[in-house]
């Protein structure tokens, strides 16, 4: 990854680490076009329960993306400085970490209860959409079985982490690949005999599964060290790993919140069990988008990683660059398609089932349309960011265009009387949906700023620099 004299080299380098990066993600995709799709013939309250549980994960999973951050900081770090042994320690640690640190949150969980869960799909406005009943019992059950794959995930994606510090990308798509095929075999038995819950067993069943497989992956490749006498100070190395990736974790975490929030939100508007579903769907076909920008930011991060690690800074920065300009190809595409073909896209996720979400949804995808290039930039340059070890910022970052920006524009666009202030436009769900949108910019202004000014370049990693 340190090694290459022609921008042409370099295309090919990215598109070896992109491309099978983004079949994993279309392939992670696919589980959820799956589950929504299995699911919606159950109505808007199970597709509603989707979008609370999935979002709630994503907040818990940001404990994992930051330990995943870490690890892939550290791995491609010392891979860089070609210290292979140490790259190993770090990486069996960071695995063990993931483990023990889902089992913990699974604990946690399952205490609070399901208080919370409920109160996330239960209407504000005084006008019951849907069979509110049905929708609290169906995000409680979904919630409570994810809980119990927490291990596995915290596990799964410590394990992708080291693959991809190595640039071994091909190996998460096939362990997306068993994913997919174990997931649809789980939902297409178990949702027609336990309904919502029988697609949370179908999903936690599938994280297990494909985390032992990744595991016995990394076993056969040599990326990990099972000799535990040669690896020092394990707990120290686990803290170094959490502790560099933990702004990211605040980062992942603050987005999930505001997502959260955004979700509460909806249900002081009217239709609220609709609305929350066309979020959901929307999100997911918007994903088709966003998972393969998301596959140049993992080929950043890394790239910047090894060549830092072999003090190649300028080779660093170019190699972003080039990530972000292969990011924008496909934002402007998919802008296009989304904004042309939206109804045919939502409908691909549902069907028919509930052509009560088929307009809200196709509305948030039309408008998601415009923001698309800036999540490209801001998704690219952030791990670029990540690769570098500078992640402090991008979680301050992620806190002012989530909360200082996103959320009271979008109570602005979307109420005529903001909080009895009078203030407020009043567009509905519309007027969330562009919130959104406009924020996206906001934060990829303020990343493309922090990358230019360069700090990431100076950025030491403890240990893995002596």
């Amino acid at each position: 990854m340190i090694s290459w004299n022609s921008p042409a080299e370099l295309v090919r380098m990215i598109l070896i680490l992109a491309l099978p990066v983004t079949a994993t993600n279309a392939l992670q995709t696919l589980v959820g076009f799956v589950d929504t799709r299995m699911v919606s013939p159950l109505g808007a309250e199970a597709l509603s329960s989707l979008a609370v549980g999935r979002t709630s994960m994503w907040m818990l999973m940001a404990v994992f993306m930051g330990l995943g951050t870490g690890i892939t900081a550290y791995v491609a770090r010392l891979l860089g400085m070609n210290d292979e042994e140490k790259a190993r320690h770090y990486a069996i640690v960071g695995v063990l970490a993931g483990l023990l640190i889902g089992t913990v949150l699974l604990l946690v969980g399952l205490a609070i209860g399901p208080g919370p869960v409920k109160m996330m799909v239960t209407s504000g406005h005084g006008d019951v959409a849907g069979n509110q009943a049905l929708a609290q019992r169906y995000a409680w059950d979904y919630m409570r079985i994810l809980l119990i794959g927490l291990g596995g995930v915290g596990f799964q994606m410590a394990c992708v982490s080291v693959f991809n510090s190595h640039g071994k990308t091909m190996f998460p798509l096939w362990l997306l690949v068993v994913t997919n095929i174990v997931n649809f075999a789980g939902n297409w038995f178990l949702i027609p005999r336990y309904e919502v819950a029988g697609a949370a067993w179908s999903t936690t069943l599938t994280t297990v599964t494909a985390g032992v497989v990744a595991f016995v992956m990394l076993r056969s490749e040599g990326d990990i060290s099972l000799d535990w006498a040669a690896i020092k100070r394990p707990l120290a190395k686990a803290w170094e790993m959490f502790s560099l990736g933990f702004p990211v974790t605040l980062q992942v975490g603050m987005r999930a919140m505001a997502m959260l929030a955004i979700i509460k939100i909806i249900t002081l508007l009217p239709g609220s069990v609709v609305g929350q579903s066309a979020l959901h769907v929307g999100l997911q076909a918007e994903s088709l988008a966003f998972m393969p920008a998301f596959a140049f930011s993992i080929a950043a991060a890394t790239l910047v990683g090894q060549n830092l690690g072999a003090r190649q800074v300028d080779q660093a920065r170019i190699s972003a660059l080039y990530c972000v300009a292969g990011s924008q190809v496909i934002m402007w595409t998919m802008g296009i398609l989304f904004y042309v073909f939206a109804p045919q896209f939502i409908t691909l996720f549902i069907g028919k089932a509930t052509p009560e979400v088929l307009a809200p949804a196709a509305e948030f995808l039309r408008i998601m349309a415009f923001c698309l290039p800036g999540l490209g930039v801001g998704m690219t340059l952030n791990g670029a960011l990540r690769g570098s070890g500078d992640t402090a910022i991008t979680a301050w970052i992620a806190f002012t265009a989530m909360w200082i920006v996103r959320l009271p524009l979008m109570g602005i666009l979307a109420f005529d009387d903001l909080l009895g202030t009078g203030i407020g436009l009043g567009w509905g769900l519309p007027g969330l949906w562009w919130g959104m949108a406009i924020s996206v910019y906001v934060e990829a202004s303020l990343v493309a700023w922090r990358f230019n000014t360069g700090k990431w370049k100076t950025i030491k990693l403890k240990d893995a620099d002596g």
